[in-house]
């Protein structure tokens, strides 16, 4: 529970910065209803990165759930903006974004995933 907890907060951090940047940067006007949508899908995130139990490596653990979990937030983009180089670059990120979560949540942290939590009791 506790690392579910600690990746959310992680996933809220990565939320701020997504939409920090992304206010500053002009690609999204902001609005309480965009900044809780950059929120909630990072939050999200940290969630799905917090409860994964796939069997790989910490850092591809962040990164595979970091795009499947944030491509939503990458169809919304090709959704409000069309086809171009921005959602397939925001895919990408969602990755960078995936792999911090992880990164803090488990070596900062030391908050294992179930997976390496039950090869250790083997």
């Amino acid at each position: 529970m506790k690392r579910i907890v600690v990746a959310i907060f992680f996933g809220l951090v990565a939320g701020a910065i997504c939409a920090t940047g992304s206010f500053m940067a002009g690609i999204l006007t902001f609005s309480a209803v965009n900044l809780l949508w950059v929120l909630l899908n990072r939050a999200v995130m940290g969630f799905a990165v917090g409860i994964s139990g796939l069997k790989v490596h910490w850092a591809w653990n962040g990164i595979v759930m970091g795009m499947a979990v944030g491509s939503i937030f990458s169809y919304y983009f090709f959704m409000i903006l069309g086809p171009g180089p921005l959602p397939v670059i925001n895919f990408f990120v969602n990755g960078l974004f995936g792999l911090m979560i992880e990164f803090f949540t488990t070596k900062v942290f030391k908050q294992p995933s179930p997976a390496a939590a039950q090869a250790a009791t083997r």
